[in-house]
């Protein structure tokens, strides 16, 4: 294990060529789609964060014997708290940049404390610093970016660790947000021996090509907590500029919404994307909402301020959201072009997620749900098609489906595991490709996406305070 408190740069360097290329504007589309896979908001820190960088030595491919090139894989370490053997507290990352504060409060926190324990977190592969190989080709993304490799890399972190005195008798429980949830009940169900135990959070565990039903609890979301109003003016403003679209006066659309000039629009995929890019920003606000804060009565509030007219409200609310750009730059061909770019000029976001969607997950958010209020412009095609123009012919519709269809075969899709807790949120979007009552999971009523994370708190629902407590107890056990 290497202890360092800087940065340390990939071995392998990008083309020259690519490096001295200046870096594109991020295309409306994509800042979009960055915003909703970022990982959970980070709790205030009102003291210094007491956390180590770590290196851990990681093969690029764990499951290829004769390829010994290895990588350095960044963990972020807080030992404070530690006693000799006891427990070890992984919050495992996911598809975001880790940081200090990802382990400096919460309840894995406040657990790691009671239990003596050492808490850490874990980069994923391709994230943030920790890069195994550059460029990210298609080739090198297709052997080295997928789930098990990841999974991989968690188990040799603990065998690692473990490799020391202190830790040689430590148990070790994880946790997980999301994506980092899904690896967080995988990591049971294939290493059960590693761990004592999971606590998935949000965990979406179908794999699914068309997730039209992300929407649909986006709309449902708006309308529960925004009120009907709200819920309308959404979908009255998306029926005004549709109908522009369809009744070939584009041209005004394009001026009212402040659409750059190279968003063409007859074109059907630039389209797609500025629909897209509207549900996007709802659907960013509505994925980590706090009830208790009346997070969606107010964005609601803050949109009907705008203007008395539905789609001028949408209009300049969609922009102060983006940070009012000069012009919304939704052209189809922009965002391909900006992920061809970022293959060899990666910034540890966004490029390696969306191949593991083309590549594992789907999970594309399409407007395919007639009960939703963002229209029906954006099919699954315009993910299919960014898929195939950015990453080859190997990732046509067809294609995908059938790496989807592997991802369910290998891992089962929606199923209980032993010594794994699953929470949802009631009007989390991704609770439904996750595990539901059936599997024995907690549903917190109004929560949205990985909601329970925080510390216990006199905010919290009755709902909410019940599922931590629960956490607890079983942490408790497993660790018994």
């Amino acid at each position: 294990m290497k202890y360092t408190l800087i940065l340390v740069l990939a071995l392998v360097a990008p083309l020259a060529y690519s490096a001295s290329l200046p870096k594109p504007e991020i295309p409306a589309f994509i800042q979009s789609l960055k915003d909703l896979q970022r990982g959970p908001p980070r709790e205030p820190i009102t003291k210094r964060v007491n956390a180590q960088t770590r290196w851990i030595t990681q093969k690029l491919d764990n499951f290829d014997d004769d390829n010994e090139a290895t990588w350095e894989d960044r963990i972020i370490i807080n030992e404070d708290n530690f006693v000799d053997g006891s427990p070890i507290f992984i919050y495992l990352g996911g598809e975001w940049i880790i940081k200090p504060e990802d382990i400096a409060s919460g309840l894995l926190a406040d657990l790691a404390k009671e239990h003596n324990g050492t808490i850490l977190t874990t980069e994923h592969r391709f994230f943030g610093e920790s890069i195994p190989i550059k460029p990210l080709s298609t080739e090198n993304l297709s052997k080295y970016q997928n789930v098990k490799q990841a999974l991989a890399d968690v188990v040799n972190v603990i065998k690692v660790l473990k490799e020391e005195d202190k830790y040689k008798d430590s148990k070790v429980v994880v946790q997980g947000c999301s994506y980092s949830a899904t690896m967080a009940t995988w990591l049971k169900k294939l290493y059960p021996d590693v761990i004592v135990g999971s606590w998935a959070s949000s965990a979406p565990l179908e794999a699914k090509v068309n997730f039209r039903e992300f929407m649909k609890v986006v709309g449902e979301a708006y309308r529960e907590l925004g009120g009907d109003y709200c819920y309308d003016i959404i979908d009255n403003a998306t029926s005004y500029y549709e109908n522009l679209f369809y009744n070939g006066e584009g041209a005004q659309a394009k001026t009212e919404l402040n659409l750059c000039s190279n968003f063409d629009e007859d074109d059907e995929q630039d389209q797609w994307q500025y629909f897209s890019t509207v549900a996007n920003v709802f659907a960013n606000i509505a994925q980590y909402q706090k009830p208790e804060n009346y997070d969606l009565a107010q964005y609601c509030s803050v949109l009907r301020s705008f203007s008395d007219n539905d789609y001028v409200a949408l209009s300049k609310f969609v922009q102060w959201r983006l940070g009012y750009p000069a012009c919304v730059n939704t052209r189809y061909q922009g965002a391909v072009n900006y992920y061809l770019w970022s293959k060899d000029n990666y910034d540890g976001d966004g490029l390696a997620w969306t191949f593991q969607t083309c590549s594992e997950f789907g999970w594309f958010q399409s407007s395919g749900s007639r009960s939703q209020p963002f229209g029906t412009n954006f099919p699954v095609t315009l993910y299919t098609d960014i898929c195939e123009d950015v990453f080859g012919s190997d990732y046509t519709e067809a294609k995908i489906r059938a790496l989807i269809k592997e991802t369910n075969a290998d891992f089962g899709g929606i199923e209980s595991v032993d010594n794994v807790y699953f929470t949802q949120g009631g009007l989390d979007p991704w609770a439904k490709v996750g595990a539901g009552v059936a599997q024995g999971a907690t549903i917190i009523p109004q929560a949205s996406h990985c909601s329970d994370l925080g510390s216990i708190s006199a905010s919290d629902s009755a709902a909410l305070r019940a599922s931590k407590e629960r956490v607890s107890e079983l942490i408790a056990q497993w660790l018994a």
